[in-house]
């Protein structure tokens, strides 16, 4: 590339078009990440009630068998260890989306 491609290619308004996109999709995913924190910590904290309240009511039943109780206690443990694998999974999609992002950042601000 001649000297004068490679003057234009650097200032080309295509490049400062791609910044302020990638930091548009950076505020969308920040927000997306918020909505997501917030309608999680709300269900979850709904679900830890529930789940003490059927866990309370199940220790104080006298007609309930000791399996039954037990077997409560596991599905209380299963949906718990099912709720921290899913927001892993999603803080961890969330930080692959981050990073991708951050990967084009540079390429954005040294071409703009």
């Amino acid at each position: 590339m001649t000297t004068s491609t490679a003057a234009s290619a650097t200032n080309s308004p295509l490049r400062a078009w791609r910044g302020s996109m990638i930091d548009a999709n950076r505020r969308v995913l920040d927000f997306q990440k918020r909505a997501f924190d917030t309608t999680f910590d709300m269900v979850a904290q709904m679900q830890e009630r529930r789940e003490e309240a059927i866990v309370n009511w199940v220790e104080k039943s006298e007609r309930l068998p000791a399996e039954a109780k037990s077997l409560v206690q596991e599905w209380t443990r299963l949906f718990q260890d099912g709720r921290s694998s899913y927001r892993a999974a999603m803080d961890s999609s969330f930080g692959l989306a981050n990073s991708y992002l951050d990967s084009l950042a540079p390429e954005a601000t040294e071409e703009s």
